[in-house]
């Protein structure tokens, strides 16, 4: 899960809420029991979870979780990957990647997300454009393309069936050059240097900005709708 879900108190992200949006647009949550695979500290699942009948959230992150379970309780959230779900076979209405299918072996998560998938369920993955904005300042730092082409040929390829697909744009606002410099965009640490390449990468796009000026970044969002082959 990047970063920007788990560090929203020194960015905006998706101030348009467009993602829940988007999400609502392509399933019907009313009543549904959901799985969401990649839910960081819970923000997008607590906006989401209220209309469902029963709302689960894993991640990977630990520390993500436990605060996501200080946060929001509206969700059940546990630690888990998309790999190997501890859930019975076909028991949920929908099972949600927000952002996280590149983050793990794409093929074998597709797999379990169907096994757990009802007959007339679906699978609603979110994956970052590898074009977008916000995903050239991730790159700088750990190139994820190949993954995401890995994690899109695998929706292809997968024995559920694509009935949809769109892309969206998703703002993120950083308040001053000095806070996109200093963001993590998933690096360990901020090395010297960093800051110059931001910078250049933000001349590339032709996103200027004086150093206490917002500036907006464009996270293009392919989102993707599958169902279970009857």
């Amino acid at each position: 899960m990047h970063s920007y879900q788990l560090k929203e108190l020194i960015m905006e992200y998706d101030t348009e809420q467009i993602t829940i949006r988007m999400i609502k647009k392509f399933v019907d949550l009313n009543d549904k029991i959901v799985l969401e695979i990649g839910c960081g500290e819970g923000k997008t699942s607590s906006l989401l979870a209220d209309d469902t009948k029963k709302y689960i959230g894993i991640d990977t992150d630990g520390p993500s979780i436990n605060n996501a379970i200080s946060k929001f309780k509206n969700v059940d959230f546990k630690i888990g990957n998309g790999e190997s779900l501890e859930f019975e076979n076909s028991f949920f209405d929908i099972v949600l990647f927000t952002l996280s299918l590149h983050h793990q072996n794409s093929r074998i998560a597709l797999k379990e997300a169907g096994r757990v998938l009802k007959d007339k369920g679906k699978v609603l993955i979110l994956e970052p454009s590898i074009d977008g904005e916000l995903q050239h300042f991730f790159h700088l730092f750990d190139d994820e393309t190949s993954e995401i082409n890995e994690a899109l040929d695998n929706i292809m390829k997968s024995t559920l069936i694509l009935e949809q697909q769109e892309t969206f744009n998703a703002i993120t606002t950083f308040n001053s050059l000095s806070e996109i410099c200093n963001y993590p965009f998933d690096r360990e640490k901020v090395n010297p240097g960093d800051a110059d390449r931001i910078i250049e990468k933000l001349n590339q796009l032709q996103i200027i900005s004086a150093d206490h000026q917002p500036i907006h970044l464009n996270d293009t969002i392919n989102i993707y709708c599958l169902a279970k082959e009857l």
